[in-house]
């Protein structure tokens, strides 16, 4: 995926999902739990499990074992600088 597809998944996200989003770019992978608890509790996402699968729908996150982790690719765009 090139970084103007990544920027372009980006920019259309609502508010909640741009939290998520915010929340895995600073924390780059974060248990499964852990990840549920912070984002309900700590961000006042409704539903994060909801937001999570969206967001793994994308391509803007993936799931590794027992944690959700920012996609390589939106890592590679953000340290290239290319954000078209």
């Amino acid at each position: 995926m090139s970084c103007e597809e990544i920027m372009s998944k980006v920019n259309r996200l609502d508010s909640e999902s741009s939290k998520v989003l915010k929340y895995f770019i600073r924390y780059r992978s974060v248990g499964e739990l852990l990840a549920l608890r912070e984002l309900k509790g700590l961000y006042g996402i409704k539903d994060p499990a909801k937001v999570i699968g969206y967001l793994l729908d994308l391509g803007l996150l993936e799931h590794g074992l027992g944690c959700y982790n920012i996609s390589r690719n939106v890592i590679k765009c953000l340290k290239s600088g290319d954000r078209s």
